[in-house]
């Protein structure tokens, strides 16, 4: 915990150095908001948070659905933020990508036995362009609905390539890096299943 603070302090250091030594207040108005913004991404991007499973597994069982309603993605990261997890909003399957960013654990599916708090990512597929992505309640997988089981529907049960993440209860350190490659294949993914989301 101790390690975490110091680290987002220099973080914060760092960007108000960079924001107001002398070069920096000669400089053009458009180019300082510039530095002002891409000090602001820097540090949200490297900070340290405290994680409650508990918490997020309480608030996704009692906001689910009986049905899918192609948001899983939404109610998950819902709950995360209810856990205290500071982690972005993108289609169901970039967070195999994300959450180790956000300093959850993979694990193997060989012998894999659910905790509560578990996360489980599924990759696009012809009937999806979202993927998919549910947390365990410590009864069953939760996502926008109710799952009956691990996979959503049969099409997952027979070509699902299941990642599984884990974090503990506790302090964690989010370190993100987003590529402009992967903001485009999210923007492709939500325009192609954008008419099948039930808001």
């Amino acid at each position: 915990m101790i390690i975490l603070i110091i680290y987002s302090f220099l973080i914060a250091l760092v960007a108000f150095v960079m924001l107001f030594r002398k070069p920096f207040l000669g400089m053009k108005r458009k180019t300082k908001v510039a530095f002002i913004i891409i000090a602001a991404i820097l540090i949200w991007n490297h900070i340290p948070y405290y994680y409650n499973n508990d918490m997020v597994v309480s608030y996704v069982a009692s906001h689910s659905a009986q049905r899918s309603r192609s948001m899983c993605a939404w109610y998950v990261v819902k709950a995360m933020w209810h856990g205290g997890c500071p982690i972005g909003l993108v289609p169901a399957y970039a967070y195999e990508k994300t959450l180790p960013q956000m300093g959850f654990e993979e694990i193997p599916s060989k012998g894999y036995v659910p905790i509560k708090g578990d996360i489980s990512v599924l990759p696009q597929n012809e009937e999806s362009s979202f993927g998919h992505i549910a947390i365990y309640d410590g009864k069953r997988w939760v996502s926008d609905f109710k799952q009956k089981c691990l996979y959503p529907n049969s099409f997952y049960r027979k070509k699902g390539n299941v990642k599984l993440f884990r974090a503990s209860d506790g302090w964690h350190w989010k370190h993100v890096w987003t590529s402009p490659m992967d903001w485009c294949d999210w923007m492709r993914s939500l325009v192609k299943g954008f008419n099948k989301i039930k808001f």
